[in-house]
Formats: C-alpha cells, sequence, structure tokens
C-alpha cells in the first residue's frame, strides 16, 4: 500500500499519525525508502521502512462507516473480563496493539465496565488511559474533530454501556427476588 505526504495513517502499536515525509537512505543493503510518521498525541517520530508497510500493518485512518461500527462496539454490553490479572493484561495488549479500532473500542468498553464494577490496577488504568487516547486520536482525525470532542463522544458512548448493563443487571437482580 502506497501513503503520500500529508495523509493520516494509523501504526497498530503506536496509533494515528500523519506522513510528514519519504526519505531515502542507504543502508548496507543499498537505498530505502522510509515513511517519516509524526503522532502528535504521543509526540513521537517513527520511520517506517516502505516495503515493510502491509507486513507491520498500517492502515488507513476509519471510514465514516466504521466509525459507526465502532461507536456501536462502545454502546454494547460490556464483557467480563478475566479476573486473573496476567490474562486479563495480555487480552487487553492483544485488542490495543491489533490496530483495529473495534477491538481497541472493546478493551476501552470492558475496562471502563471494570473499572466501574470493581477496580482497576494501575496497569489495568494505563492500558484504559492508552485505549482511549488511540482511539480518540483517530477518531478526531477520520471525522476532523478536535480530540478532546472525539474523547468526550467516546466516555459519553462507553456511559450508554454501562447504564445498559447496570439496568440489565437491576432486572436480573429483580427476578431472581421475585422468585
Amino acid at each position: 500500500m502506497d501513503f503520500a505526504i500529508g495523509q493520516n495513517i494509523v501504526h497498530p502499536a503506536h496509533g494515528p499519525g500523519t506522513i510528514v515525509d519519504i526519505e531515502e537512505n542507504e543502508l548496507i543493503k543499498g537505498y530505502h525508502r522510509f515513511y517519516v510518521i509524526e503522532f502528535a498525541h504521543s509526540r513521537l517520530t517513527v520511520r517506517l521502512p516502505v516495503e515493510r508497510v502491509g507486513e507491520i500493518g498500517v492502515r488507513e485512518v476509519m471510514s465514516q462507516a466504521r466509525y459507526e461500527r465502532v461507536l456501536s462496539t462502545l454502546r454494547a454490553l460490556p464483557e467480563q473480563m478475566q479476573s486473573d490479572f496476567k490474562s486479563r493484561r495480555y487480552r487487553v495488549n492483544e485488542l490495543l496493539h491489533s490496530g483495529r479500532p473495534r477491538e481497541i473500542a472493546t478493551a476501552v468498553r470492558d475496562l471502563t465496565w471494570r473499572k466501574f464494577e470493581k477496580h482497576l490496577t494501575k496497569a489495568d488504568a494505563d492500558q484504559l488511559s492508552k485505549g482511549r487516547q488511540m482511539l480518540a486520536a483517530e477518531v478526531a482525525m477520520s471525522n476532523n474533530k478536535d480530540v478532546n470532542e472525539a474523547d468526550r463522544t467516546i466516555r459519553e458512548a462507553v456511559a450508554e454501556s454501562i447504564a445498559a448493563q447496570q439496568a440489565l443487571l437491576q432486572e436480573t437482580a429483580g427476578i431472581e427476588a421475585a422468585a
């Protein structure tokens, strides 16, 4: 996949960024082209070999249709996370580094529910923060929004999920009490 200077992209590990230059550098095996990508939300610049873009999983910023699916994922009922810290952390890392916005949204939604239901460890809280930042940056980029506005949209969608889960639990408790 070829990208151009000024194009917004998403790196699976670093999140959304902008290609600011294409460099050609001489290495041991000859000349190689590199995309120079700036990630504004983390103040990071990465040089990525052009020939490895597909292998790494760099992609275009989400479309409007994908954005709607991300919002649906955020609003869906949360799934219970593993109680074992290591298993939970491994699973959330998989979701966050998948580079797929719906999987990142799933991690954000489910960690937020865990925060509401129990508590988050420092590592869980860090993962939630990272996931929300990555998702907000891409939502902002794909919809020409401010990152704070995108974060607010994400928080509101997750709040709907939490409210729906609470209502379901209260309904279930009412049915069990009546029985």
